[in-house]
């Protein structure tokens, strides 16, 4: 499967991907960037050995209560279409824009 560029649009809660519920979720509200970073790592890293496969989400929030510039949204992006996210399958923006949702590679 492709990367997914495109938000997803869901019929209802739970939001899905794919038709797959989301199975677990990180929220990274309160998180300063380099916390957030390593807890996105270590989040995909733990569900791809023991859960692969499934859709999480991870939320980032949509930056509008930043004191700055928003960030979380562009360091979890970066970190789940990086070359090196082999735990990513799949991922698509939650409509809203708060959260990301990603398939663990199977």
């Amino acid at each position: 499967m492709g990367k997914r560029r495109t938000p997803i649009v869901s019929g209802g809660e739970p939001r899905t991907l794919h038709g797959r519920a989301v199975a677990a979720t990180l929220d990274l509200h309160g998180f300063d960037a380099r916390t957030a970073e390593r807890r996105v790592a270590s989040f995909l890293e733990a569900r791809a050995r023991t859960h692969r496969g499934e859709v999480v989400k991870i939320v980032t929030g949509k930056g509008t209560r930043s004191a700055g510039r928003e960030v979380m949204r562009q360091l979890v992006l970066e970190a789940i279409t990086d070359s090196s996210a082999h735990h990513v399958a799949d991922w698509g923006v939650e409509t809203g824009g708060g959260a990301y949702l990603v398939e663990i590679r199977g």
